[in-house]
């Protein structure tokens, strides 16, 4: 079939099949391929950037989180095994805590409460949020003595950026996350 005669043909099965003509300069933008790149990265970009942003803040409250339990184990070890006695007060406890979470956290506003208990029975719930807030009243603190049964809960808010993510990661009403480290332990017979 010649050129002109299958365009003509073609043309007429596009309009039997409902398909309309494209105007002259549209069919011309069509067969330039200049640029397409370009445009696919201007399509892709805003979903690429948002994952990333996505997976960077999720690894940053995860590893967060990481290094406050590593510090309140740290902490714990030492409350344990003796090191820190029941001459410790909470000011030096929190300055324990911040000599190596500090990097990531604001001392000042790291929450501490710290239950000695004679069985592990009387060990209570450790403070939770209660209707998106935290309740700075609910942290109590006592240091243990020897041959005492201890638990020891920091609480930390880490702010989230991401909006989207907001709403998976905040348990807070002013958005920021709740990190938390708890350990439980039964202090060493070291002598006062």
């Amino acid at each position: 079939m010649p050129k002109t005669v299958q365009a003509d043909h073609n043309e007429a099965a596009r309009k039997r099949a409902g398909f309309f003509s494209a105007p002259k300069i549209v069919r011309r933008f069509a067969k330039d391929q200049e640029g397409v790149t370009a445009i696919e990265f201007a399509m892709l970009a805003m979903p690429f950037f948002m994952l990333l942003m996505a997976i960077v803040e999720t690894s940053l409250l995860f590893f967060a989180g990481q290094v406050l339990e590593s510090s309140v184990d740290e902490v714990g070890r030492k409350i344990r095994t003796g090191q820190l006695d029941q001459t410790l007060t909470e000011d030096q406890l929190r300055d324990e805590i911040c000599e190596s979470a500090a990097v990531l956290f604001d001392c000042d506003g790291l929450l501490i409460d710290m239950q000695v208990v004679a069985t592990y029975d009387e060990l209570g719930d450790a403070p939770k949020p209660e209707d998106g807030e935290i309740d700075p009243s609910d942290f109590k603190f006592e240091a243990a003595g020897p041959k005492q049964i201890v638990m020891l809960t920091v609480v930390a808010e880490w702010p989230v950026f991401t909006n989207y993510l907001q709403q998976y990661l905040s348990g807070l009403n002013n958005g920021n996350a709740v990190l938390t480290g708890i350990t439980a332990f039964k202090t060493e017979p070291y002598s006062s």
